[in-house]
Parts: structure tokens; C-alpha cells; sequence
């Protein structure tokens, strides 16, 4: 596969908008939408609500409400690099920024967040819910397919409520789409068992990438998925910004 396709393939996994253009037309329609930021530091599980109030395009800034319920001084000082998550176009819209500075609000006492501009924006508009793609680091036992009684192991490339891609070695080839499978997935919590209708069946340089819808039979199951997407989030948050 060429470089460039790979870099579509990762983006398509991940959701990353690498078009300028696009990244500024997807934060000034966040603006224009006053839609509700779920915002939190890179090193802290708090979050906190705000809206983003203007952006420069020329000097490349943002500038946020200050942040509800009120802060501590300690949660956003400058230089802290924080997590925001929002909607736009009902899709999931996640950026990572640093903080410049602390402009005063008018008359409340609290402080509006001056941001960098966005390092990494991600806009999951292909997904019903955006997936987070798995770093070997995090979880490094394979997945496993169970096929007429017999394991197959695979790479866990990305997880979400909905759905999950994995990488098969090229050999492995004799899945179909549209066909149901039972697969564990090796989550840092503990193991999931769970069916897996086969959506897709894409040869690579590396393998052949399967993806599939999830068959969650409880709440459990989907509350486990969920705290790890959180915990992956956060990893790719703190070393990937």
C-alpha cells in the first residue's frame, strides 16, 4: 500500500482531519453552533462544560467560556494541554490544544482559556459512535477468533460500542462479510467474549483488516467497551498529542 493510502486508512480509523481548511471550518461551525464543550487536563479525570466564544484564523487561537463548575487554580494553568470534546453536525468533534493564557470574563470573576491552535482534530462523522484505535503498548495480548472451535489470532486495531477492527495475517483469508463470528477481545480490564457480524474484509501490506459490528448482549459488556475507550483516549491524549 502506498504511504498516501496508508495515511487515509489511519485517518479513517481514527477519524484525524489533516485538511487546515477543513479543521478551521469544523471550529468555526463548533462556534457558531454554541455547542456545549466536554473539556478536561490532559493529566486529570475532571471534567468541566464550556463554549468555544471566538477563534482567530490568522494568529491560530481559541478562546473558551470559563469552565463550569468553577476550577481550581491548579486544573488549567498555562501550559497545560487539555482534552475537549463536542458535536458538530451530530457527529463527535475531539481536539487536543495547550493553554496559552487567562483572559479575565466580564464581570463574573472567573477566567475565559486562551488555547493553541488544536494540535489533533478528530471528527468521527462515518461513525454512529467514533472508534479509538488500540496501541499494542496498552494491550498487548492478540485477539482471538474462534472458528470451527479453533483460535485465530488477530491484532485489535480499533474498539468502539458499536464496532471493531482487527488485522488478520494474510493467510488467514477464508472469512466472508455478512457472516457472524465469535471473537474475544483482549480488553485491559478483562476479556470479552462476543459475536461479531463481519462488515468488511480488506486485504493490506500488512495482513487483512476485518471489521465488524458488535452483538452486545448486556450493559455490562458496553459499560466495559466504554471505560476503554476512555483509557485509550486518554493514552493517545498523553502521548500522542
Amino acid at each position: 500500500m502506498a504511504e498516501s493510502a496508508t495515511s487515509r486508512v489511519d485517518a479513517e480509523l481514527t477519524g484525524l482531519v489533516e485538511d487546515p481548511q477543513e479543521a478551521a471550518r469544523l471550529l468555526v461551525r463548533l462556534r457558531r453552533m454554541r455547542n456545549v464543550i466536554t473539556l478536561r487536563a490532559a493529566q486529570s479525570p475532571k471534567e468541566f462544560s464550556s463554549i468555544l466564544l471566538s477563534l482567530d484564523l490568522t494568529h491560530r487561537y481559541l478562546v473558551l467560556d470559563a469552565p463550569r463548575p468553577r476550577p481550581q487554580a491548579a486544573d488549567f494553568r498555562p501550559g497545560t494541554k487539555v482534552y475537549a470534546r463536542s458535536h458538530v453536525d451530530g457527529a463527535a468533534l475531539i481536539f487536543v490544544a495547550q493553554i496559552d493564557s487567562l483572559i479575565a470574563a466580564d464581570d463574573t470573576g472567573d477566567d475565559n482559556l486562551v488555547l493553541d491552535w488544536p494540535t489533533r482534530i478528530s471528527h468521527y462523522q462515518k461513525r454512529r459512535d467514533y472508534r479509538v484505535s488500540v496501541p499494542s503498548t496498552v494491550v498487548q495480548t492478540p485477539a482471538r477468533l474462534i472458528i470451527d472451535n479453533h483460535a485465530i489470532h488477530a491484532r485489535l486495531l480499533d474498539l468502539s460500542t458499536s464496532g471493531v477492527a482487527i488485522l488478520l495475517a494474510a493467510e488467514s483469508t477464508s472469512i466472508a462479510p455478512d457472516t457472524t463470528v465469535e471473537c474475544v477481545l483482549p480488553l485491559p480490564e478483562r476479556d470479552l467474549k462476543v459475536a461479531m457480524r463481519v462488515t468488511s474484509v480488506t486485504p493490506t501490506r500488512d495482513g487483512v483488516r476485518i471489521g465488524g459490528e458488535l452483538a452486545l448482549e448486556d450493559n455490562s459488556a458496553r459499560e466495559l467497551i466504554q471505560r476503554t475507550v476512555t483509557t485509550l483516549e486518554r493514552w493517545w491524549l498523553q502521548h500522542h498529542p
